[in-house]
Order: C-alpha cells, then sequence, then structure tokens
C-alpha cells in the first residue's frame, strides 16, 4: 500500500515553516499520515520515501546538527535497515532512520532516501515488518459462524 503526495519545497523557508500558510512541514506530514489511515484503514503508513531535499528540509524541522543526516538509504531498490546501520559504524555522520508517527508516537515513521523521487513528492508506505506479517489484520469471526463439517 502507497500513497504519493506533492508539496513546493520552494516555499519553505530554513525552519521548515511554509512561507504561504504558515504550516510547518512535519505537520503537513502528519495530514498526510491522516489521510494514508483514512484511505487504508487499519493500516498506518510505516515508511516515508522522498529526495534527499526532502529530507533536508526534515532535517531542518529537527534542527539536526551538521554531522546528522535524514533517512537511510534504499540498497539495490530494498528497504534494509540493518544493512544501513552496519554502513553507518564506518561514517563520521549519523543518521535518523524514523520520527514518530502524527498517529502514534510510540511508532516510527521510518525515513528512507530514494533518488528516484523529483523535489516535492513523498511516498508513505503501509511495508509489513516481516514476512509473516499479513497485509490484511486479523478480522474477529463470530463462533457460531464457525463450524466443523
Amino acid at each position: 500500500m502507497e500513497q504519493h503526495y506533492k508539496f513546493n519545497l520552494k516555499d519553505y523557508d530554513n525552519e521548515g515553516t511554509c512561507i504561504t500558510d504558515g504550516k510547518y512541514f512535519l505537520d503537513l506530514v502528519g495530514e498526510w499520515e491522516r489521510d494514508f489511515h483514512d484511505q487504508y484503514f487499519p493500516f498506518t503508513a510505516t515508511h516515508l520515501f522522498s529526495s534527499i531535499s526532502t529530507m533536508n528540509l526534515i532535517k531542518l524541522c529537527l534542527d539536526c546538527g551538521s554531522l546528522e543526516d535524514c533517512g537511510m538509504e534504499l540498497l539495490a531498490g530494498e528497504v534494509d535497515l540493518d544493512r544501513n546501520l552496519e554502513m553507518e559504524k564506518y561514517s563520521p555522520r549519523t543518521t535518523i532512520y524514523g520520527i514518530g508517527s502524527k498517529l502514534d508516537e510510540d511508532e516510527p515513521l521510518l525515513l528512507v532516501r530514494d533518488e528516484s523521487l523529483v523535489d516535492g513528492m513523498v511516498i508513505l508506505k503501509y511495508i509489513p515488518e516481516n514476512d509473516e506479517d499479513e497485509v490484511s489484520p486479523e478480522v474477529p469471526v463470530e463462533s457460531d459462524l464457525v463450524r466443523a463439517r
């Protein structure tokens, strides 16, 4: 499940605030998360994919240091947090891999840099944690409807 969102990167100042309406970029991300959840209920987005320019806007919003980056690398077209963590051991830079979801701050919204995306394009996706996760949640069934034959 995925949903595409567009915005004008040039509308944001160096603190992550939109110069046309005063909206903070991370609040816009929260609106996109709610939209995603409404469209794919009961699922919520688990990953945010964007270009490095959008990740730099998120970095401004988070007031990151000069040696901090936002978003893990997309490796051979795949999201691989373990490999990204291993690569980070050899880098002088620190990577911020996720932000708290606006729907549930205890759940992360993982950040993924995808250089195939144009500036101003964000894709929210639901990606199950592992292969055992089903794409659809279990639906409760009334016990009297389940009968042995």
